[in-house]
């Protein structure tokens, strides 16, 4: 196999749920071998919770290919001894348990960074540690809550809505996983190891930047749906068989659209002549745009729009998007296999390395504990050891 950049990095992951786990699910991809720490019996939070009986959970297995699974009572102060014996060969520890539960545990970056000072040291909060909302429990969904995101979206005679789609986590992910790096970096130069932390509601304020930068210009924020507050015409529209989205960012792309509308007078009226005659009109320009597209099929449309240069998009189902066949020709989605499911898709990397793609699905999310007795025989402890471990509810 050719060699990739972060080969002989060893990773302590205590990461759960989504934002750590897609972190080290890239360092993974990137060639670090990732120790999963998980507790005996139950396993990291997201594995079995939702999942049918006796399986896995798929978002679980999507996170975690190529990871190593080793079992700790962290509870335990045996448990966690082990854990500082292997912190002695790592490189780099991952956590985002909440605000202050590291640190009841003695784990937290001031335990530990006189005694490891090559570790680099990595947490995703919810939150700064700072912050009044410090303490508070952090999901994808409550951050979008507190950053204005849920009350920005939706239709203007309703109430905000979320979405479903986690990218405050998988944005914190990524994140940390560049922290890390720079931090690698750093430690070549230095020699030492450094603490890197990356905020969930701190990623979430500059996904907010076009809403914000209004706010900061003392513009009211109104929920507009599909629309955009400043482009028009920018909607969703129908197809015949489905809807597409139009973005007229210019007014070029609206000429343009006019024409192959068969609509050029609207070029040269006045009511129509730039984005902010045509937002005062916006029902009728939509009403317009809509005519046009619900006559054509979603493939027509698109044909036609990307062969005029106007930026647009088919509106796909999920169904529609996994299975795309271009996901797995790129390697955004990987065939895998799992003994519950047999074949799964896991996550790739965003991203290309030299022209290749790495982050092929590689080896399968660990079954629990898989690798506990690999792992702890490096650091000493025998079979029988790891027995009475066992039995003491230690690993």
């Amino acid at each position: 196999m050719d060699q990739r950049p972060l080969d002989g990095i060893r990773v302590i992951d205590l990461g759960q749920i989504y934002a750590a786990p897609y972190c080290t699910m890239q360092l993974a991809a990137m060639g670090a071998e990732v120790i999963k720490i998980e507790p005996p019996g139950i396993g990291e939070g997201l594995r079995f919770v939702a999942a049918d009986p006796g399986k896995t959970n798929y978002a679980f297995l999507m996170l975690n290919a190529n990871k190593k699974s080793v079992t700790l009572n962290l509870k335990d102060q045996r448990g966690r001894a082990l854990l500082m014996r292997l912190l002695e060969r790592a490189d780099v520890f991952v956590e985002n348990y909440a605000g202050g539960t590291m640190e009841s545990m003695g784990l937290g970056y001031e335990d530990l960074r006189e005694r490891f000072p090559r570790l680099i040291y990595a947490s995703a909060k919810g939150y700064s540690p700072d912050s009044r909302f410090a303490k508070l429990g952090a999901m994808d969904t409550s951050i979008q809550a507190v950053c204005g995101q849920i009350s920005a979206t939706g239709y203007p005679d309703r109430d905000g809505v979320k979405t479903p789609a986690t990218l405050i986590d998988m944005g914190t992910g990524s994140h940390l996983a560049s922290a890390i790096l720079a931090a690698l970096l750093g430690r070549v130069r230095s020699g030492r190891g450094m603490k890197v932390e990356v905020a969930m509601f701190d990623v979430a304020v500059a996904g907010m930047t076009t809403v914000f930068s209004a706010a900061l210009q003392g513009k009211k924020i109104r929920r507009t749906a599909n629309r955009h507050p400043g482009v028009c015409p920018s909607n969703v529209y129908p197809a015949a068989d489905g809807a597409v989205l139009i973005f007229c960012l210019s007014e070029k792309h609206w000429r343009t659209l006019a024409t192959i509308m068969g609509r050029n007078e609207l070029c040269g009226d006045p009511r129509f002549e730039d984005h902010a005659a045509r937002l005062r009109i916006a029902d009728e320009v939509d009403s317009i745009v809509a005519g046009w597209t619900r006559e054509r099929t979603r493939e027509e449309l698109i044909a036609a729009l990307i062969a005029n240069g106007v930026p647009a998009a088919p509106v796909r189902t999920v169904e529609e998007v996994v299975a795309d066949p271009e996901l797995r020709r790129r390697g955004v989605l990987s065939e895998s296999h799992d003994a519950d499911y047999g074949s799964v898709c896991v996550l790739g990397l965003p991203f290309r390395l030299d022209q290749n793609r790495s982050g092929s699905a590689g080896k399968p999310a660990p079954i629990l504990a898989a690798h506990t007795a690999e792992v702890l025989a490096e650091i000493g402890v025998d079979q029988k050891e790891l027995e009475r471990l066992r039995g003491l509810g230690v690993v």
